[in-house]
């Protein structure tokens, strides 16, 4: 988009207000993390309902570093339809987007053949999700609703989806630690379950230990005692 395109005034102010709205429910989100899929189903959530859209998905590559994406968040989909739905970098409109990492604003599907679909939209709009280079996926949001986007929209969502990616990015690092915090638990409670064994298990040998030299002593001093003069 050229300078001379970018919203400016009232567009630009309607912009900044959508923008914080957006990065305001990000961030709430983080501060109360509970997993990776509830983060990505409430960035989706928001992001629908800033961008007044009417279904949408996140779709990111996986395995990580690889060239498919599946939905990881839906909103307004069918299930069967989330379920399936997975495509490969290049292929499709999602595809294409993540090739070559630029937003596409997409009216009626009238762009290229390939980007045609059987869906039931007007406008729909797609935003690749990079972080610090990486590829980590795509944004799409569509509408039923006449003319619902336009380059603002698109240009909107290009900024918001910063925030997105490295909330995305935090989440995972985050789902990382707490998974790796749960491991280290686990084997702390093991290692400290061995150490109870292992301690309940010395003291019971230091009990018969005593016991043992107990009779040792005694038997000891019946020796002592047979093995003097007779009286």
């Amino acid at each position: 988009m050229s300078e001379d395109d970018k919203p400016h005034g009232e567009e630009r102010y309607i912009e900044k207000i959508k923008e914080l709205d957006l990065i305001w429910r990000i961030n709430e989100q983080i501060m109360s993390f509970e997993g990776l899929d509830t983060l990505l189903q409430s960035i989706l959530k928001a992001a629908v309902e800033v961008m007044e859209a009417t279904s949408g998905s996140i779709m990111l590559i996986e395995p990580a570093g690889g060239d498919v994406m599946v939905i990881k968040a839906a909103h307004g989909l069918r299930k069967d339809v989330v379920g399936k739905a997975s495509c490969k970098v290049g292929e499709g409109i999602a595809g294409l987007v993540a090739e070559r990492r630029e937003g596409m604003l997409l009216l009626d599907d009238l762009m290229d053949p390939r980007l045609r679909s059987r869906r039931k939209v007007s406008d729909a709009l797609s935003v690749p999700i990079v972080e610090q280079g990486e590829l980590l996926g795509v944004l799409n949001l569509n509408t039923k609703k006449d003319k619902a986007f336009s380059e603002l929209d698109l240009f909107l969502l290009n900024t918001l989806i910063k925030q997105v990616a490295a909330a995305i990015e935090r989440g995972r690092s985050l789902e990382r630690i707490r998974l790796r915090l749960g491991e280290l638990e686990e084997e702390e409670g093991e290692v400290l379950d061995a150490m109870h064994r292992l301690s309940s298990e010395l003291d019971e040998k230091r009990r018969y230990y005593q016991r043992l030299r107990q009779q040792l002593d005694k038997l000891y001093r019946e020796l002592a005692a047979l093995s003097g003069p007779v009286a």
